[in-house]
């Protein structure tokens, strides 16, 4: 039903971004500007 994502900062395919994000990159989800932007935006900005 669900395809993995690959991570464009470190290149593992992952399949829960979020749960990804928070674990191996916290840095990124600290930031303002991540905070405004929609889930589709972050999937985007840092998956492929």
């Amino acid at each position: 039903m669900f395809g993995k994502a690959k991570c464009k900062l470190c290149g593992q395919n992952v399949r829960f971004a979020l749960r990804h994000l928070k674990q191996k990159h916290p840095e990124t989800l600290g930031d303002k500007d991540i905070k405004k932007l929609k889930m589709e935006n972050i999937m985007k900005k840092y998956f492929t």
